[in-house]
């Protein structure tokens, strides 16, 4: 089981680094966010770079707690393997 965990953990790392990536890229696209209105024909240009951001922002969001539920399930399997395997090891420990 312990050389199983290591091929378990590297994944989740992995994982959870790409959690992180995707919150500083959200952080950074919502610190360039122009809260300004731009209703003129002149200005949809601007108009249309709110909507773009907006959209990549959504989209980050959504992956990130995509990703964050995955990485807590993934995580507590790995946990629960432990645990299962660790109380194997105690209840079958006089009879060996």
């Amino acid at each position: 089981m312990p050389d199983n965990i290591m091929q378990l953990a590297i994944p989740w790392v992995v994982l959870t680094l790409i959690v992180i990536a995707l919150a500083i890229y959200k952080k950074s696209l919502d610190s360039h966010v122009d809260e300004s209105l731009h209703f003129g024909s002149e200005e949809d240009k601007l108009v249309k770079a709110q909507m773009v951001q907006s959209r990549r922002s959504d989209l980050a969001e959504r992956w990130g707690k995509i990703l964050t539920i995955v990485v807590f399930l993934y995580g507590a399997v790995i946990v629960g393997m432990i645990a299962y395997h660790q109380w194997e090891i105690g209840t079958t420990a006089g009879f060996r």
